[in-house]
């Protein structure tokens, strides 16, 4: 147990900031990537599987990615109905913008959620993490060809799922 503790605390020494990055980024919530980060050193402490992981930070980067796309789906967005204070300023249409953006944002990450694990992660170290075809086809021992088939697939998969949420309306299932 002890040599789990601390090859967990050489992780969060070495790859912490990495993580903590990677969680703000698909949550888009910094206030609860520190929640986030520690569910994710309490899970890799009590895990059997980074005891056998040949690359701990590979395996801590398949464990973030889950816990934040699983917080994701457990989180129910509820909408905020729109005071004066909350709207943004007439002379301000970046406010207006950006507001935009991170919905767009949201919508893309939640359609990135129903893809198929491989394809999730491929889309995220591509998009996300800004990985070349090349160390992504590394880390999971695939051709570079074969990645970028992979990504093209999940964008054409992420652009249908976009699509018919525009179709239906809010709250249909």
């Amino acid at each position: 147990m002890k040599d789990r503790q601390r090859k967990v605390l050489e992780l969060l020494d070495k790859s912490g900031a990495r993580l903590h990055g990677l969680l703000g980024r698909l949550t888009l919530r910094e206030d609860v990537v520190g929640d986030l980060m520690q569910e994710l050193f309490i899970r890799l402490s009590n895990s059997k599987g980074l005891d056998k992981a040949t690359n701990s930070y590979a395996y801590a980067w398949r464990v973030a990615v889950n816990l934040a796309f699983q917080w994701r789906r457990n989180c129910k967005m509820k909408f905020q109905s729109l005071d004066e204070n909350s709207l943004p300023a007439e002379n301000s249409p970046s406010a207006l913008e950006n507001m935009i953006r991170k919905e767009d944002l949201e919508q893309i990450l939640d359609a990135t959620s129903r893809l198929k694990d491989l394809a999730r992660d491929v889309v995220v170290m591509r998009y996300i993490e800004q990985a070349s075809y090349e160390e992504i086809a590394q880390r999971f021992d695939k051709k570079p060809q074969h990645i970028r088939s992979l990504c093209a697939k999940a964008l054409a998969r992420i652009r249908t799922l976009l699509a018919i949420e525009k179709i239906r309306p809010v709250g249909k299932e």
